[in-house]
C-alpha cells in the first residue's frame, strides 16, 4: 500500500497484521507454538516494508564486535570493560555451534533490516512486535544486491547461525533498579520459519531477541550510511560501525590506539596482521563517511584517528600534531543518541553550519510528560534558538519518532521563553 507525502514522493505504508494465537484467529492464519516460551505467545505479525528506509543499528554492537569476522568460528567472543559513565563492570559473552559457528557481521544485515523496519514503524505510529514477516526479494533490494547467485542459501545459512549463537551479557539487564548481577543469556532469533516453491525461499518469519527489541523503545539506535552493505571486509565493516558510533560528538572525531580497537573487534587474527589491515583501509582511505589516518600517542603507539567528513566543512591538515592522547569513550544515555540522530536530521535541514553554531552548544536537559528541556549558556542563544529552530527542532524529534511532544530552551536554570 502505498501514500503520497507533501512533497509528493511515495512512501511505502507499513501493515501490522493481528495474528492471534490463543482464539478469534482466522482458520490458517498462525497457530500456538508447541512447547513454545510464554512470552512467544500471542506475537503479533509485523509484515515488512519494501521501502527505502535508511539503515539503523543498535548501539550496543557498535561499541565492541559481537560477531564473528571470520566464518565458522567457535571460539567464544568474550568483552569485560567498565562502563566509564557508570563505573560499572559490564560483560558480554557470545558461542556458537560446533556445526554452525557464531553469527558472522554479514549475518548482521538481518538483524540491522529488522532494527530498520522497527524504528520505520514506530515513527509512523505503529507498533511493530518481534515477529517479522518478509521476502527474500525485499531484505536483497534493500540492501541493492541482485537475488539469485547464491543468496538465498546464504540467507537460510545465516538463520541457522542467527539462531544456534548463544549471548550473555549484563548490558541493559537493569529491572526496576539495576542489578549488576543479572545476566541475560539469549539468541539473535528464537525461532524461525521459511517458505518455498520450487527450490525458492518464497518467505521468511522469524521472532527476534525481545534483548534486541526492547532497544528499539527508547531508540538506541544510530542511522548508517547505505553503503555500509557495500562494505565486503569484515574488519572494514566492523571498523565502519565503530567510527559510527565514536565519532558521534560535537567535533566528529575520535582517535584509539590500534591495541585498543584490535581488542573490542575480537578478532583471531594475530596482532601485527590486524595491525597491518588497520595501515592498508588508512591507505586505501574510502570507508563511507570517514576518514581515517595513522597518528602516533605520545608514547609512540600507532592510533587511528577516525573523521566523519560530514561534520567539517573543509578537510583539515592530514599531519596532526604527533602527540596524541587516548581518549576515553563514554557510553551515552539512548535520550543523547537520539539528539545525535535529531541533528542529523537538522544539519540537512538547515544546514551543517547553523547547527554547529547554534544547536551543538544547547545542553541536553531531562524530558518530562514529552517535554524536552535544552540549557544555553548564554541568554541570546537561548532566544535565537527559541526563534529560529525551535518549531524545527520539535518535528525532528517527532519525525525520529520520539515521544517528545515540545521543546524547552532555558538559560542558567531558567527559562528564556515559555
Amino acid at each position: 500500500m502505498e501514500s503520497s507525502d507533501k512533497s509528493g514522493s511515495k512512501v511505502a505504508a507499513l501493515t501490522i497484521l493481528f495474528f492471534q494465537t490463543n482464539h478469534g484467529m482466522p482458520k490458517g492464519m498462525g497457530r500456538m507454538i508447541e512447547g513454545g516460551i510464554k512470552e512467544h505467545q500471542n506475537l503479533e505479525r509485523f509484515i515488512a516494508s519494501s521501502a527505502d528506509i535508511a539503515p539503523k543499528d543498535q548501539i550496543d554492537l557498535m561499541a565492541r564486535c559481537w560477531f564473528s569476522l571470520t566464518p565458522g568460528r567457535t571460539e567464544a567472543i568474550q568483552h569485560e570493560y567498565v562502563d566509564a559513565r557508570s563505573g560499572q563492570t559490564e560483560t558480554v559473552r557470545i558461542t556458537g555451534s560446533g556445526e554452525h559457528g557464531i553469527a558472522t557481521i554479514h549475518d548482521q544485515d538481518l538483524l540491522i533490516y529488522a532494527i530498520s523496519q522497527w524504528i520505520e514503524a514506530k515513527r509512523k505510529g505503529l507498533e511493530p512486535s518481534r515477529r517479522i514477516h518478509f521476502t527474500p526479494y525485499q531484505f536483497l533490494a534493500w540492501m541493492n544486491r541482485e537475488p539469485g547467485g547464491g543468496q538465498y542459501q546464504r540467507l537460510k545459512d545465516a538463520l541457522h547461525r542467527l539462531k544456534m549463537t548463544s549471548i550473555q551479557t549484563t548490558i541493559r539487564s537493569e529491572q526496576g533498579k539495576r542489578s549488576r548481577k543479572r545476566i541475560r543469556q539469549f539468541s539473535w532469533i528464537s525461532e524461525w520459519e521459511i517458505t518455498e516453491e520450487k527450490g525458492e525461499i518464497r518467505g521468511v518469519e522469524v521472532v527476534l531477541a525481545e534483548w534486541l527489541f526492547e532497544s528499539i523503545q527508547d531508540f538506541h539506535v544510530l542511522t548508517l550510511d547505505k553503503r555500509y552493505f557495500d562494505i565486503s571486509g569484515s574488519v572494514e565493516r566492523w571498523l565502519y560501525l565503530y567510527a559510527r558510533k565514536a565519532t558521534g560528538g560535537p567535533t566528529g572525531v575520535w582517535k584509539e590506539t590500534f591495541k585498543s580497537l584490535y581488542q573490542k573487534s575480537a578478532s583471531q587474527q594475530a596482532y601485527k596482521h590486524y595491525a597491518s589491515t588497520l595501515r592498508k583501509l588508512v591507505k586505501k582511505n574510502d570507508l563511507p563517511g570517514f576518514r581515517l589516518e595513522h597518528v602516533s600517542s605520545a608514547q609512540g603507539k600507532d592510533m587511528l584517528l577516525m573523521e566523519r567528513t560530514e561534520k567539517r566543512g573543509v578537510i583539515e591538515a592530514k599531519n596532526p600534531p604527533a602527540q596524541e592522547a587516548q581518549l576515553v569513550l563514554i557510553e551515552r544515555s539512548p535520550l543523547e543518541e537520539a539528539w545525535e540522530n535529531v541533528l542529523e536530521l537538522l544539519r540537512k535541514q538547515v544546514g551543517a553550519d547553523q547547527v554547529k553554531a547554534w544547536l551543538e552548544r544547547l545542553q541536553l536537559g531531562e524530558l518530562v510528560d514529552g517535554t524536552l528541556t535544552y540549557r544555553a549558556n548564554l541568554k541570546f542563544v537561548a532566544d535565537w534558538v527559541e526563534t529560529n529552530f525551535k518549531h524545527k527542532m520539535e518535528a525532528a524529534w517527532q519525525s525520529i519518532g520520539h515521544p517528545v511532544t515540545s521543546v524547552r530552551i532555558e538559560t542558567k536554570g531558567r527559562k528564556s521563553a515559555a
